[in-house]
């Protein structure tokens, strides 16, 4: 079933400070699915010997499925509909590992005429974070808005 966007915001009704955290967790599941879409089946996502054995001592997660929670965001929250993401600056800062607790944490930074800086980060439930970075988005204009009938 095809979910529909639950914001659809310009960038007139964005303000600095806006936020919004998404809850999750990866699962084995998750991971098929990821590495069947980039190509990626590194051990240390699949291979509990092989991951073991790594720097992480178990299975961690692709960091993009992290990442990717934040195209969630911006296309379905935070503007939401007809936001185009146009840059992203991201840094892994430590592992995700499988069937734990996230959050994926967007806030609105800065604002210009047509374009918002968003601070992202991905933390997990003690608060460290595991993922920094910065995106930029183009939310839907006024006159793409009333065309669309949104």
């Amino acid at each position: 079933m095809l979910e529909k966007p639950r914001a659809c915001k310009t960038i007139a009704e964005i303000e600095v400070g806006d936020r919004i955290v998404v809850e999750y967790e990866v699962t084995d599941e998750d991971l098929r699915r990821f590495a069947e879409i980039s190509g990626d089946w590194n051990p240390v996502h699949f291979d509990d010997d092989y991951a073991g054995r790594s720097m992480f001592g178990q299975r961690i997660a692709h960091g993009m499925i992290s990442l990717a929670k934040f195209s969630g965001i911006f296309g379905m929250d935070m503007p939401g509909l007809g936001t185009l993401w146009e840059t992203q600056e991201v840094r892994f800062v430590g592992p995700v590992y499988l069937g734990k607790p996230y959050k994926a944490i967007a806030e609105v930074a800065e604002k210009e005429r047509r374009r918002a800086t968003i601070n992202t980060w991905v933390e997990d439930a003690d608060g460290t974070r595991v993922l920094e970075g910065k995106a930029c988005v183009i939310p839907i204009s006024e006159a793409v808005r009333k065309r669309m009938g949104a």
